[in-house]
């Protein structure tokens, strides 16, 4: 074979992987209990009430976060696999940037395994409405309302007790009462200076 051609066999063969490569969602990484404020990172913290409870069967959860620069997606895993708790915390560093809520994927235990779910988050249109128009081909990104919300270098920010368990999703503030269990595992957090930011 030609070097020409071979180098575009190539090509062909390796675009979609790439492509595929820049669209997979990154992993945050956690705070940790001896960690600060990393350079040109926001520290997000709050907690996260999910849509199932014991019936999540173990199996993960995680809200995708898109930098509407940039358009990258980070995953911030918002369950732990193997545990079942309805509401759980979370404290991950995030670079800073303006992001809007892309989606929520989390997996319905089955007797044969688990049915995975990636549905929109939208402030206008519920999973289930979301549901019914993605199979008549009718649900577009310009029918969505996202949340939005900026992260700022350097900062903390409590971003709210995210509301899951409802077919629209909303946002409360509980600063008081989680920052009182945060100070005693996160050491270098200066929580009282810590920004409230809920998704708008």
């Amino acid at each position: 074979m030609p070097i020409k051609n071979w180098l575009a066999a190539c090509l062909l063969i390796l675009l979609p992987a790439v492509l595929s490569a820049q669209n997979r969602p990154v992993p945050m990484d956690p705070v940790y209990d001896n960690e600060s404020v990393q350079p040109g990172h926001t520290v997000i913290y709050g907690n996260f009430i999910q849509r199932l409870g014991f019936s999540s069967g173990g199996f993960s959860q995680d809200i995708y976060l898109r930098n509407r620069a940039t358009g990258k997606i980070y995953a911030m895993r918002v369950k732990a696999t193997y545990k079942s708790k309805k509401e759980n915390t979370f404290c991950f560093h995030l670079p800073a940037g303006e992001y809007e809520l892309s989606s929520y994927q989390w997996t319905q235990s089955k007797w044969y395994g688990g049915t995975v779910h990636l549905e929109p988050i939208s402030k206008n249109i519920n999973f289930d409405e979301a549901q019914k128009l993605l199979k008549e081909g009718k649900l577009t990104e310009d029918r969505l309302q996202r949340y939005t919300f900026t992260a700022e270098p350097g900062k903390i920010q409590y971003l709210g007790t995210w509301h899951f368990d409802t077919p629209i999703v909303s946002f409360s503030d509980d600063k008081q009462a989680l920052d009182a269990k945060n100070v005693k595992y996160y050491k270098k957090l200066d929580f009282n200076s810590a920004l409230t930011t809920l998704p708008q």
